[in-house]
């Protein structure tokens, strides 16, 4: 069972602090407490094969006015829903709740606070975003690829195709030429047969691609995009509920319709958060 981080756990102390969260396998460090560089510390982390990272994200403890809740800074600014996630259940450990709670953070890449259900006794998370800010299409080898914009992260849906690196750059070349690069930009390589899908993530300021073990943005995209599909996404209002399994786990996602509209999308599961350790060096 997962128990959650006592407060004395939290980032009190002269060096920062780590705490892994494993989210569907998609590996998160969440670093509290002073840091001089934050892309040379994130890099850091990254690199080192034995954490397993694939992102990390930095903590900021609310200081009265000026910040009323907690906040995470993703090292690329972008948005990310299995950190929010992660973050939420963290916070809760830190608050010192226990069982079912709705804890309201703050996120890069994402305007204003948003919720995230937690369950300290299971170790599950589940974060609320709204619906996507644009929904289009680009042209790519004589086929239409679904683009799904978010606050911070946008993601390209690519049924059928086989997961490569290669293909990436050609989809990244296409968005940069019809607007502004986002903070992130996913390729979902979505499996429909096998109702499974891949994930490559590429953040803009951290200069990084990685096929991510699970991607709770991309499964809110793909969920969007399913349903559409839907027979009934146009009567009323309807509920869409998604199990997307990815290379590191599944993710449950809901998706909330309105008249043909997504309003919310929520991306759900269990999280498990390591002991924490100090980080030495890189301190301010």
């Amino acid at each position: 069972m997962h128990k959650p981080l006592k407060a004395e756990s939290s980032i009190n102390g002269s060096s920062p602090e780590l705490v892994i969260a494993d989210p569907a396998g998609n590996i998160t460090a969440l670093v509290s407490g002073p840091v001089a560089d934050r892309a040379a510390l994130a890099h850091r982390i990254m690199a080192d094969k034995a954490l397993k990272v694939e992102q990390v994200g930095f903590v900021t403890e609310p200081d009265g006015e000026a910040q009323k809740l907690w906040r995470l800074e993703m090292s690329g600014g972008e948005f990310c829903g299995n950190a929010a996630r992660s973050f939420g259940l963290y916070v809760a450990g830190l608050s010192g709740l226990s069982g079912k709670h709705t804890v309201f953070i703050e996120i890069s890449g994402m305007k204003g606070s948003i919720p995230v259900r937690v369950d300290t006794e299971t170790g599950t998370a589940e974060v609320e975003m709204p619906g996507p800010a644009a929904e289009k299409a680009i042209e790519y080898e004589g086929r239409s690829l679904p683009v799904i914009v978010f606050d911070g992260i946008t993601h390209v849906i690519a049924p059928g195709f086989k997961p490569a690196e290669k293909m990436f750059y050609g989809v990244k070349e296409i968005i940069e030429a019809e607007a502004p690069p986002p903070e992130a930009l996913g390729l979902l390589f979505w499996d429909e047969e096998g109702r499974q899908m891949i994930p490559l993530v590429y953040v803009y300021a951290a200069e990084t691609l990685v096929f991510e073990s699970s991607c709770g943005s991309g499964s809110a995209a793909l969920g969007a995009w399913l349903s559409r599909n839907a027979a009934d996404s146009g009567k009323g209002r309807v509920e869409h509920c998604f199990s997307l399994r990815q290379p590191g786990g599944t993710i449950e996602t809901r998706v909330n319709m309105e008249h043909g509209l997504v309003r919310s999308v929520s991306i759900g599961g269990k999280v498990t958060l390591a002991k924490a350790a100090r980080i030495t060096g890189l301190v301010r």
